[in-house]
């Protein structure tokens, strides 16, 4: 398991065996993949992770509002797939749709999944109406091919170029 430096005491605490604290930027090797923690910014410590397995890259940016950082990622990495946060909540808990769309401008991944778009406030008051379709029509309003995958609950993906 790999976490922020910052609160690796915290996840042993609450039971994890051997929590590796990873600061961004810093890379390492689990067998033949490797990790590198990237910066990510919340309301809590988090990081984002580029995960490499063979010649294919994924971007896993957890729970982060959009910022200028994610031009470096896709500069540094050349993103094959990318795993980014839209809200459904009024207070931003993430990046809403627009930040999204930015993330992915910057990023510059070949397929991109949204997530936590199933995730719906329980009172209606808190819901802004973002969706995976309005995300994926955002993308395309700003001209950006990426392909989008959305996940419905359960459900998995592979690669189309499998290694």
């Amino acid at each position: 398991m790999v976490a922020p430096a910052r609160v690796r005491w915290l996840i042993k605490f609450r039971g994890a065996r051997n929590p590796r604290g990873m600061r961004a930027w810093e890379t390492r090797r689990f067998g033949s993949v490797e990790v590198t923690a990237v910066p990510a910014l919340h309301m809590a410590v988090t990081l984002g992770f580029v995960i490499r397995g063979g010649s294919e890259r994924v971007y896993f940016a957890g729970d982060t509002f959009y910022r200028p950082f994610m031009a470096e990622i896709g500069k540094r990495f050349q993103l094959d797939l990318a795993l980014i946060p839209v809200t459904t909540f009024r207070i931003p808990m993430t990046m809403g749709e627009k930040g999204a769309v930015r993330a992915v401008q910057d990023l510059k991944p070949s397929t991109v999944i949204p997530i936590h778009l199933g995730l719906q406030p329980r009172s209606p008051l808190m819901r802004a109406g973002h969706s995976p379709e309005g995300f994926r029509s955002r993308l395309r309003e700003a001209g950006l091919a990426t392909t989008v995958v959305i996940l419905r609950d359960g459900e998995g993906w592979e690669s189309a170029d499998p290694q």
